[in-house]
């Protein structure tokens, strides 16, 4: 018996260059409480935006927020992992001094940038939705460091993610979406931060299923019972997910229609 549904969001419930959620979701969200099922976001970005994002249901999810790093429900934090001061500095370093790559840090409200570009500022404003504070050295921010992220509009590879090489095992690259690198401490992941949300509302990892689409989502193997895969999504989530799917509100309709 299903009794949680945890969602990535970009690649899975927004797909391509979609910026809000299939209106469609927010009354099967409310039809799953009544049936005593929670859902949960379960994505890379930011308290801040994922609240927006689900505006009609806001105060009825749990979040999953930036990569696991911050799980909360009903507005009080479960959980907070955080990176150490002085390493995580050292890697915000390493980031700017890469050619044509912002860092953003992150904070439980607001993230924070020492842009290159102004139109970095625009973006993560405009188009990814981001409560954003511009400071003149984001080593010096005091708030407890979160999540570190590398932005390179051209994207992110492999051969990038080499260059933070000496970070590792403390430090772990992880892809989201396509131009985003983030870098998140050992042990802190999508799959510890659902066993935090299931411990505190009674619910056996088999009764969980999640959906993803990349490689941010493979931490969640193992933590879920059944875990989909969007079928365009990464090759080896696919190959380790239980089923695939190409549309996650079609999955939660057929699963009302099944209890």
């Amino acid at each position: 018996m299903v009794r949680l549904l945890a969602s990535d969001i970009d690649g899975t419930l927004m797909r391509g260059d979609e910026r809000r959620i299939p209106p469609a979701l927010f009354p099967l969200i409310r039809e799953l409480r009544r049936h005593d099922i929670y859902f949960a976001a379960c994505s890379g970005r930011q308290y801040h935006n994922i609240r927006k994002l689900f505006a009609p249901v806001a105060d009825e999810i749990g979040y999953i927020c930036e990569n696991g790093s911050l799980v909360v429900w009903q507005d009080t934090i479960l959980s907070r992992e955080t990176i150490d001061r002085t390493a995580g500095q050292s890697l915000m370093r390493a980031i700017l001094a890469q050619p044509d790559c912002e860092v953003l840090l992150s904070g439980v409200h607001t993230c924070y940038v020492q842009p290159k570009q102004s139109a970095f500022v625009t973006h993560m404003r405009e188009h990814v939705g981001n409560d954003t504070t511009v400071v003149s050295d984001v080593c010096a921010v005091e708030e407890p460091f979160l999540k570190i992220s590398l932005y390179r509009d051209s994207g992110v590879d492999a051969a990038l993610g080499a260059q933070f090489q000496s970070f590792a095992p403390y430090l772990i690259p992880v892809v989201g979406r396509s131009s985003w690198m983030d870098f998140l401490r050992e042990g802190c992941d999508k799959g510890t931060a659902l066993d935090v949300l299931c411990a505190h509302l009674h619910v056996e990892a088999e009764d969980c299923a999640a959906f993803g689409d990349n490689e941010n989502d493979l931490p969640l193997v193992g933590h879920a019972g059944t875990l989909y895969a969007m079928a365009d999504g990464h090759p080896e989530l696919i190959a380790r997910a239980d089923k695939t799917t190409a549309d996650v509100v079609e999955e939660i309709r057929a699963l009302l229609r099944s209890i």
